[in-house]
This record gives C-alpha cells, sequence and structure tokens, in this order.
C-alpha cells in the first residue's frame, strides 16, 4: 500500500524548507516503527506551500501481537489461601482476561493478552497529526481562533492510504484528498483557485497530478531545472553564471514552477569592487550574476521567478537592482575618501560585548595573541610585522557604510579598503582570512599571517564571553561561539598548526585583566572552554569514520586539538592489528587494581621478585620508546612499544600479589601500576575502547 500526506501553507521561509523535509522523513520513520508498521520507501518532496510526505509498501494492518503483560507481585495478587485479591481482580479487568487465565512466574502475575493490530489507515490517521506536530520549528504562529501553531497558516491537508482518505482534523482543516496548484495556474483567477484531487498516491501520479496545476514538486528537479535554465541564459549572453550551491537551494524553495530570464544593469556600476556586486544580487534580489571567460563580472544577471510568463518582470528587477547598486556605488565613494588607517580611533565608538570593551580594544589583544602565536608557528620578523599591521586594521572596516549596509561584506571590503588605502597585499589578505572560516564548509586562511589572526580572534571571542557567563546553551549561541571554536578546530588540524590551548587561554586571559580585574577567573574558564572544544571534536571526528569509542578515548585530553584528531587516527589504524586487544585489556586491568594508590613512584631497593623487576625494567624501557615516539608524533610507534607490555604484564599478575600483606612491597608494586597507567594514558584513556571477547 501507498500513503500520501500534503500539508498546504502559506508562504515558508526558504531557509527552513530543508531542515523540515529532513525532520518531516525522520519523523515519520520513527513513527512507523514505534507502530509495528513496515515500509519500502519513505521520500519527502515540497515547495515553499507545501510539504508532502510519499510512503510505499505498507502493510494493509499492523501485525497481531500476542504479550505478556506483567502484573503484581504474586503475594500482592493472591491471599494466603491463594484467593485471588482486588489486584488481581482489577490487573486481569484492565488487560481485558479472566482472573482464573492469569500466570505466575518469577514471583509476579502474568496476563496473555492478544492484541489485533489495527488497518494501516487508522494507525494513519494517528500518527499524521502527531507527525505533523513533532517536526521542529524554529519558530512558529498562530491564526484567526485556532488554538494551533505551525511555521505559518495552515490552509489545506491531503492525507490518503491507497485510494482511501486517512480522516483526521488539524488546526481546524479536514484532510481530504483535494490539493491546490500554483497560485497563478489556470486562465482565470477563478480556476487557480480551485483544488485538484489527487486518486492515487503513488509517487508518479503526485508529481504527474501537480505538474499539470503549474508545481514541480520535487525539490531535486526543481533544482536541476533552474541550475539547467540559468546555465542556459548565461550561454545565451556569452557568458557563465555564478551558481553557487547556497543560492540555488534557496532560489529551489523560492518558487514552485521556475522561468528564467537575463536582466542587465549599468556599466558604470562594474566600477564597483566585484564583490559587492555579486553580494548585492545574492543577496539582496537572489540573482545569479555572469562573468565573462577571463572571470570578471558583466553587467547581465539571471532571474529566477515564480511562474511568470511576461517578460516585463525584467523591467521590475533591473529597476529595483540598480536603485540597490547605486546605493552601493555611493557608499564605496564616500568610504574611498578615509584610508583604512584612519578608521581605527572610530573602533572606540563600536562595541563588542558588555563588560569587553569596543572592538578597538579588541584589535588590540588580537594584535598581542597574533603575535605571541606568530612567534609559537615560527614567524620571520617580517611575518610578525604583518601580523601586527593586519590585527590593527582587521576590524577597521567595520565603521564603514558599505559594511553597514552590507555585513557580510566585513573582511572582503576590508581587503578592498585596505589595497586602496595603500596597505601591503599580505595584509590586506590578512584582514579577509582572518574571518575565515565563516561557515563549516568554508575556506580555511591561506597565509600564516590569516591563520594566526584568525586563531587570535576567536580565542579572544570565546576567553571574553566565557569570563562573563556568556555560554551557549541548548541550540541558542547567539554570539557564534561555537562557530568561532569549530573554525579554531578546523585551522589547527587541516593546517597542521601544533598548539596548546590551555597555554594560548592563559595568554588571551592576561590581556583580559584590565577589563575583569584582579579576580581569578581562569581555571573555570580554561575548564570550560577546553570542554567546549571537544564537544565541538568529537562530531568532527566521528565525520571522519573514527569509531565513537576511540574518539571517546582521546577526547579525554583535547589541549592539542590536532595531536587528537592524529592520535585518533593512528588508533583507528592499528584497532586490526592482533596486538591492539591486549594493550587495551592490559591498560583496563592496570587501571582497575590501581585505585587508591598511595605513589607513583617506583623504589627498585623493594622490587622483591624477579618477575616485577623483569616489568619495571621493560617498563623503563618503554616508556623511553612512547617519549620518543610521542615527540616525533608518530603515534602508531608509540602504540606498538605498548604492546611489548602485554605479555610480561600478564606473567606478573599470575605470579606476583599485588596486594600482598607486607605494606612496603604492595605500596610499591602499586607503585610500578600506577607509573604503567600513567603511560597508557598518554595515548589514550583505553578503558572506553571496545574490543571483542
Amino acid at each position: 500500500m501507498k500513503a500520501l500526506l500534503e500539508l498546504g501553507c502559506e508562504e515558508i521561509p526558504a531557509r527552513f524548507m530543508p531542515g523540515f523535509l529532513k525532520d518531516l522523513k525522520e519523523k515519520a520513520e520513527e513513527g512507523l516503527k514505534r507502530e509495528g508498521l513496515s515500509y519500502s520507501r519513505i521520500e519527502t518532496l515540497g515547495t515553499f506551500r507545501r510539504l508532502a510526505l510519499l510512503i510505499d509498501g505498507l502493510p494493509k494492518k499492523q501485525d497481531d501481537l500476542s504479550l505478556d503483560a506483567k502484573g503484581p507481585p504474586a503475594r500482592v495478587a493472591y491471599d494466603p489461601s491463594g484467593n485471588p485479591t482486588k489486584a488481581a481482580i482489577g490487573f486481569a479487568k484492565s488487560q481485558g482476561v479472566g482472573v482464573e487465565n492469569l500466570e505466575v512466574r518469577d514471583n509476579y502475575v502474568y496476563a496473555k493478552v492478544e492484541k489485533k493490530g489495527k488497518s494501516t489507515e487508522k494507525v494513519l490517521a494517528a500518527l499524521f497529526p502527531e507527525i505533523i506536530g513533532a517536526i521542529y520549528q524554529p519558530l512558529a504562529m498562530r491564526w484567526g481562533n485556532v488554538d494551533y501553531k505551525f511555521i505559518r497558516p495552515i490552509h489545506w491537508i491531503v492525507a490518503l492510504c491507497g485510494s482511501k482518505v486517512v480522516k483526521f482534523e488539524l488546526a481546524g482543516i479536514k484532510a481530504g484528498n483535494k490539493t491546490r496548484g500554483h497560485r497563478y495556474s489556470g486562465s482565470s483567477k477563478s480556476q487557480a483557485s480551485k483544488y485538484k484531487q489527487i486518486i492515487n498516491p503513488n509517487v508518479q501520479n503526485y508529481k504527474q497530478t501537480l505538474r499539470k496545476i503549474g508545481v514541480i514538486v520535487d525539490q531535486e528537479e526543481r533544482k536541476e531545472l533552474i541550475r539547467k535554465m540559468v546555465a542556459a541564459e548565461a550561454k545565451k549572453a556569452k557568458a557563465e553564471a555564478l551558481i553557487e550551491a547556497d543560492l540555488l537551494e534557496e532560489v529551489t524553495f523560492l518558487v514552485e514552477n521556475p522561468i528564467a530570464y537575463t536582466g542587465s544593469f549599468k556599466k558604470e556600476f562594474l566600477d564597483i569592487p566585484q564583490e559587492v556586486l555579486i553580494t548585492s544580487m545574492k543577496k539582496n534580489q537572489k540573482y545569479f550574476p555572469m562573468v565573462d571567460k577571463a572571470g570578471k563580472l558583466v553587467a547581465k544577471f539571471v532571474v529566477v521567478t515564480d511562474g511568470c510568463k511576461s517578460k516585463t518582470v525584467v523591467d521590475g528587477n533591473e529597476k529595483v537592482l540598480s536603485a540597490r547598486l547605486s546605493d552601493a556605488k555611493f557608499f564605496f565613494e564616500e568610504d574611498k575618501k578615509q584610508p583604512l588607517k584612519l578608521r581605527i580611533p572610530d573602533l572606540e565608538r563600536v562595541g563588542f560585548f558588555e563588560r569587553l570593551g569596543n572592538m578597538a580594544e579588541k584589535s588590540g589583544r588580537i594584535a598581542k595573541l597574533g603575535e605571541w602565536l606568530g612567534k609559537r608557528m615560527g614567524f620571520s620578523d617580517g611575518e610578525l610585522k604583518v601580523a601586527q599591521r593586519t590585527a590593527e586594521l582587521c576590524k577597521a572596516d567595520l565603521t564603514t557604510r558599505m559594511v553597514y549596509e552590507f555585513p557580510e561584506l566585513q573582511g572582503i571590503i576590508g581587503k578592498q579598503y585596505a589595497l586602496l588605502s595603500g596597505e601591503s597585499s599580505s595584509v590586506a589578505q590578512g584582514i579577509l582570512e582572518h574571518y575565515l572560516p565563516r561557515h563549516a564548509e568554508d575556506a580555511l586562511p591561506k597565509s600564516r599571517t590569516g591563520m594566526a589572526i584568525a586563531l587570535a580572534d576567536r580565542v579572544d571571542s570565546l576567553v571574553g564571553c566565557f569570563a562573563v557567563g556568556a555560554i551557549p546553551t541548548g541550540s541558542v549561541d547567539p554570539y557564534g561561539l561555537r562557530r568561532a571554536a569549530h573554525g579554531i578546530i578546523r585551522i589547527t588540524i587541516e593546517k597542521e598548526i601544533d598548539i596548546l590551548m590551555d597555554e594560548v587561554i592563559d595568554h588571551s586571559y592576561r590581556f583580559y585583566k584590565p577589563l575583569l580585574g584582579e579576580e581569578n577567573h581562569l581555571p573555570r574558564i580554561k575548564q570550560q572552554i577546553l570542554g567546549f572544544i571537544a564537544a565541538r571534536l568529537k562530531p568532527v571526528l566521528l565525520d571522519r569514520g573514527i569509531r565513537y569509542d576511540i574518539v571517546d578515548a582521546v577526547l579525554t585530553d583535547c589541549n592539542d586539538i590536532l595531536d587528537c584528531s592524529v592520535k585518533a587516527g593512528a588508533l583507528q589504524e592499528h584497532a586490526s592489528e592482533k596486538w591492539f586487544p591486549g594493550v587495551v585489556k592490559s591498560a583496563e586491568r592496570v587501571s582497575k587494581i590501581i585505585k587508591g594508590a598511595p605513589r607513583e613512584e617506583v623504589i627498585e631497593a623493594d622490587l622483591a621478585e624477579k618477575e616485577e623487576k623483569d616489568l619495571f625494567s621493560l617498563y623503563m624501557k618503554v616508556n623511553w620508546e612512547v617519549g620518543e615516539a610521542i615527540k616525533a608524533e608518530k603515534w602508531g610507534t608509540a602504540l606498538a612499544a605498548l604492546a611489548k607490555l602485554t605479555d610480561p604484564l600478564e606473567v606478573f599478575f599470575d605470579k606476583i600479589l599485588v596486594m600482598h600483606k607486607d605494606e612496603r612491597l604492595k605500596v610499591n608494586r602499586l607503585a610500578l601500576l600506577k607509573s604503567l597507567e600513567k603511560l597508557y594514558l598518554q595515548i589514550a584513556d583505553f578503558r572506553k575502547i571496545v574490543v571483542a571477547g
């Protein structure tokens, strides 16, 4: 059997649609599994006016079930004479069986209950409204006098199981089998408002039915159609369209029936930096810019309309864009009158964060921390000067009219203004790169200066915000601290920057002292930030295919982010070695025994038996080998060295009584094992790693 659920709404913001469709599918899968309904396929389709769920391969009804319902203890269910009590009678009644049919097992009363499976149609009648209500909504609204909340007012519901309507009511709307087409389908307004009946919930039938009334409901089909249309328009203009994934997805969910046209603007606007023009077209108007073969912007764009078949729409869009670009040109010409370096004092009037000063002070802290990081990264004197100048100017573009109008241009326009102000290309590039990465898939800084200032900026934000208690909770992160931590992780791992986070936090906090006073918040801040970074690093390592238990084992200490990443990879790589389970089990056994060990210093003179002397001698050798391997960051070599301890440890535990009645011998043997535990922990907490057997 097949089933269809379509929810027709007022316009849903395009940015929410991918998440809604994903969540709709997941909630449906969870609900069907809970209700014991199997299926062969689930698909979600949608536009800004509708969310659709299609399910294939459903059974006609739930399976009949035979369940053993557990009741009260036997001593409560029966009196000493064996007669059923009120507890037994009540339990039997609640399960729909006679009290004589109760069974006693394991000192409890059980009732065998035969549960007849409901028809799929009845199950879906309860499940469909539940699924709709469970969809995560970043914001919701009420409308009319309806006591129901959804992202936008609901206008129609289609719910079918086979050819039958699944009967339920939601927000005052009764589910039926009639959908609505494109807002402007049909030859007249009255025709456009008519409903179209859906008889068969088959995916292809559903798509074809909607296509006839002006709706391409499959978002992937719509996206590919838009891509081809835009490319074709650009080809006609002898240019190439800039079709970026984020803009393409947004436009996909802004239309139900895409039609593309080419527009143009005055060539005089090409004097404005290319990034400004592209940003204005993409962000404000949702246009696709065009470039020539050399990658230089041309004075044309592609606009995708929603079913508009009149080319007069191009005139309107050209007028709107011309007005926007006129503003941008004015801002650009005004901003150019003042060199970027003269804007630095203006940063004193731009706040950073409550109790954390202004942007001028932040730039000063970034410069100091950037210099320290640069030295740790082996910068030359020339690189340090570039880093210093980059930090001084990196926030100056926040005072420009252009950034005020187009906040997404910060850094991008800063680079252009730096070049126009006579700054070096290295400084200008650093200004741009210190904002990278701006999101999870964004590019990373290429220059070492950009890396250092990008790290300094993010660490400064984390330390300051954590110091005043502005820590993200739940899904709320208004200050972008998760994004900052993720940027630190990506830069350090992908650019192989080996730094200790506790040292970076120490230095950053030192520069905050004039604002934070003498009270020492550092221990708390350090612990919280390291935990915060570990929480962000975990999904990064999991996405790389590292096993969850190995990730947990290395994240007990994420002070060195790069080391954590390399260690996790080495552990994953060597987990299939024959000797690896022995290392894990030995580490676990050692950790269990040494709890409460009073010391870890071994007194060699107190080693009485050959097996413990041999183990100590081997420990000294392996300890040196592991230390040298760690210095060289050869984690696989370090792991292999630990494997040398496995058999001798088995012999030690077989022959030596650790908890000897002689306190001197016992303490010394515990100290030996404590030293071994410390050695294992230099690599990972092996107790968290799962091995077979």
